[in-house]
């Protein structure tokens, strides 16, 4: 439209030049209002990290179909060059020479990406790849001639891991292994200079009277200061389950236990069987996200801010709520209150536990340290980064006081999750 606004002015006679202007810009704008706008800032995902555990299911097995109609690979018309079937397509026959004589290699979805990543690396990591790269009978010449990768085909690294040294026949590796005998992919041989040594605290020498501390026990009554009625023994907040449980509700000590006793229950619910219908109901809630605009590039940074919301929500797509809501049952949760109690716990335990440099880096990501330098990557890259920095300052917001209560039972939470490995950021259930 801008192209023909321009032809039209310059037709019309001079009077009308700054009419026919005007109706450009505003063909313009028009164009620029149509423009995608990419963010700026981790804040712009955190609508993302929502989990709406009663919005209605839509049709699941609509959906899988959806989805495996767009899997579908193209049908070459034969299973193998010496089995070329019954009958003989003459139209597909020349189609498929036509085609081969005179169309060029077809470009691959994530070439472009691939180049800007190499060029983005160390050149130190070229030895560790190069040699892969030109096994893969896919890779485009556009990366295998780049400076650098050309020179590394066929040719064994130099710098092998001090771990690794000393191998016979180290040298007949696979090329897909050779990115283990680089150095700095061993973490015994990359020291952090930048963190001082850590060294515990030389305690100062006290001196002990028994006189004194005698003295003064002689001064302090039996029950305590607090007088004869004890606090512990107050019916406390604390020891109370709360009753419907939302994802804002307070977390108590009684809650934390009731979830911890649920994982024997979950375990013997996740025969295999079971996860794979999760798997499966977790491709198709994807692919809906997809369809409706609401999914990440990387999705599964949902899964692990709120691992069991999300759970919870593919298990209602799978439809084996009644069976997991018996799950969860025998210690008083429905699904949706065990969710909001598992998450509100893990989370809390992630703060309870968190590092120093974790939490230096998340405060960073609050502040935009990193805003200008990631704004100026490609939009894919930018979305990724961006959503990541989100999902990290997601996975570590906790009230305090539910902080508190997870430190008073930092030592039974330890030991009921040490089973299942890396709960912090996944679910009971693999999905």
């Amino acid at each position: 439209m801008k192209y023909v606004l321009s032809a039209v002015c310059g037709l019309l006679v001079f009077s009308l030049h700054d009419g026919c202007r005007a109706e450009e810009a505003a063909a313009k704008e028009e164009k620029t209002e149509e423009m995608i706008v990419y963010p700026d800032s981790p804040e712009f995902y955190a609508k993302y990290f929502t989990v709406d555990l009663n919005a209605p299911v839509p049709d699941v097995n609509a959906l899988k179909e959806e989805l495996k109609q767009q899997l579908e690979v193209y049908d070459p018309r034969y299973i193998v060059s010496w089995d070329m079937g019954p009958t003989f397509d003459k139209l597909w026959a020349l189609t498929i020479k036509n085609f081969g004589t005179s169309e060029k290699r077809i470009k691959g979805m994530n070439e472009d990406e691939m180049v800007a990543l190499i060029k983005a690396m160390p050149k130190e990591y070229y030895p560790y790849i190069g040699p892969y790269l030109h096994t893969l009978a896919s890779m485009p010449d556009k990366i295998l001639n780049m400076p650098g990768i050309k020179e590394t085909k066929n040719k064994f690294p130099d710098r092998i891991a001090p771990q690794l040294q000393g191998i016979e026949d180290l040298e007949f590796l696979s090329p897909y292994l050779y990115i283990l005998l680089m150095p700095e992919m061993w973490p015994s041989n990359n020291k952090n200079m930048e963190m001082p040594r850590w060294r515990p605290a030389k305690i100062p020498p006290i001196k002990y009277e028994p006189d004194f501390y005698a003295k003064v026990l002689q001064e302090t009554p039996k029950q305590g200061f607090g007088g004869a009625a004890r606090t512990d023994d107050k019916p406390g907040r604390d020891k109370l389950r709360t009753l419907h449980a939302t994802a804002d509700s307070p977390l108590t000590s009684v809650d934390v236990k009731a979830f911890l006793n649920t994982l024997d229950d979950i375990k013997e619910f996740a025969t295999m069987e079971n996860t794979l219908k999760i798997i499966d109901a977790g491709n198709v809630l994807d692919y809906w996200e997809r369809k409706n605009g609401t999914a990440l590039e990387l999705n599964g940074l949902k899964d692990a801010v709120n691992p069991c919301q999300r759970l919870v929500l593919k298990i209602k797509w799978a439809d084996m709520e009644t069976e997991f809501a018996t799950a969860v049952a025998q210690d008083g949760f429905t699904p949706e209150e065990w969710a909001y109690t598992c998450d509100k716990t893990l989370k809390a335990y992630r703060i309870s536990r968190i590092s120093a440099p974790m939490l230096t880096a998340l405060k960073q990501y609050k502040q935009g340290l990193y805003n200008s330098y990631i704004n100026r990557m490609r939009p894919m890259w930018k979305e990724s980064q961006f959503a990541t920095m989100q999902s990290l300052l997601e996975m570590h917001k906790a009230p305090p006081e539910d902080v508190k209560v997870v430190l008073k039972n930092e030592s039974v939470i330890k030991d009921k999750l040490r089973p299942w490995g890396r709960l912090l950021i996944t679910s009971p259930i693999p999905n």
